[in-house]
């Protein structure tokens, strides 16, 4: 007499096989969810550092420098957007990313971009914020009402993603020299 399998033996294997191969699927899937997070990481870090560069390459202040004899006059630099247009090619310092005109509070005013006003990669939200700043032993301390000779620039990049809730920021000092 032959001996075989029986249906509810072929049934059983189905189902165990079943429920193993569901779970490796599904540890395939969530592994699969998170490929790109390190790509989107590099990117937003670029970002951060690219805006980052953008700021720092412009002036300290409109105000502050005499360019006819070369002083700093510290009483009157300001934080504030003095272009009238929304065009970041027309800013010439480093306030004129935030979307506050000058006189009012604008000192640690945030103000927030799509990374394509940078002509960067697209979904990703970009907040800039200047405020002043001075050296206090090894700490630098933000100034929020008084004017200083250092402005804090602080780019803070995050993706546009359901999957990553992760912030780059990078924080600089300009000088006013």
């Amino acid at each position: 007499m032959k001996k075989s399998f029986t249906l509810i033996e072929i049934i059983i294997f189905i189902i165990v096989f079943s429920v193993g191969v569901m779970g490796i699927l599904a540890l395939f899937h969530n592994s699969l969810g998170k490929i790109y997070d390190p790509t989107i990481r590099i990117k937003g870090v670029q970002i951060a550092q690219s805006v980052m560069e953008e700021i720092y390459g412009k002036a300290f202040d409109n105000d502050s420098y005499a360019a006819d004899n070369g002083t700093i006059n510290l009483l009157s630099a300001n934080i504030g957007r003095e272009e009238i247009s929304d065009n970041i090619s027309d800013f010439d310092d480093v306030d004129d990313f935030i979307k506050c005109n000058t006189g009012s509070n604008c000192p640690c005013t945030t103000t927030n971009y799509d990374s394509t006003a940078f002509n960067l990669a697209p979904n990703y939200t970009i907040s800039i914020k200047v405020s002043y700043a001075k050296i206090s032993g090894q700490n630098i301390v933000e100034e929020c009402s008084t004017a200083q000779n250092l402005k804090l620039i602080t780019v803070t990049v995050k993706p546009n993603s359901l999957f990553l809730n992760e912030n780059y920021t990078v924080k600089f000092l300009k000088g006013n020299y």
